[in-house]
């Protein structure tokens, strides 16, 4: 494996790479002609891109890859290679439990976080304040060309049942097959922050 480190910029945004080879978590398995009755509403959108949701406004502000993540007291190594989504979330009708997190991959297999190591699962967030959050995704390398990353207030569960007449964020990575093999053959470790405030704002408020 060639050890090293490269990024891909994609509208100021910047992916740290790495990875290790070995098996990964896969939750399920969904066709992607699979039709569910009552389908949420999805929001499509992009890294840096704010999304309205109705009821919160969602930004994917990085995207970063590795091999190992740290925290204050933890390390987790991955299986595969942890996707790493910096994301903040901002409540705008009442006090929100955002408990769906997820990557699908161009195959249609679905990939649940971990909370090792400062990642969550589940995000609980005040109206009127961003809340800043890291998701770790363990994923294989042939999930990483054309992944997107699913995040809603509804659980993800089987076809999405949490989900069902809900708005939900599907953001696209912006990994091509190419740069999915070169981002897999360097190593990289991203440490991550708890749950908070964005650092851009005093005491949290948005004004």
């Amino acid at each position: 494996m060639r050890h090293g480190r490269r990024r891909i910029t994609w509208k100021g945004t910047a992916l740290v790479v790495g990875a290790v080879a070995a098996a990964c978590t896969l939750v399920t398995y969904v066709p992607q002609d699979t039709l569910i009755v009552e389908t949420p509403f999805v929001v499509e959108g992009a890294v840096g891109e704010t999304l309205d949701l109705t009821y919160a406004e969602l930004t994917v502000t990085d995207v970063r890859i590795a091999d190992t993540v740290t925290s204050f007291s933890e390390a987790a190594a991955a299986g595969g290679t942890f996707v790493v989504v910096d994301a903040t979330w901002r409540a705008t009708q009442g006090a929100t439990a955002f408990s769906g997190a997820e990557i699908t991959d161009a195959e249609g297999r679905r990939f649940w976080p971990t909370n090792q190591a400062d990642c969550e699962s589940i995000v609980n967030a005040q109206p009127g304040y961003s809340w800043r959050v890291s998701y770790c995704f363990d994923v294989p390398k042939e999930a990483l060309a054309g992944a997107t990353v699913r995040l809603a207030r509804g659980d993800q569960k089987e076809e999405h049942a949490g989900q069902r007449r809900d708005a939900v964020a599907v953001i696209d990575l912006g990994i091509s097959r190419e740069e999915a093999d070169t981002l897999w053959e360097a190593t990289e470790t991203v440490t991550t922050e708890p749950p908070g405030y964005p650092v851009a704002t005093t005491g949290g408020s948005e004004g």
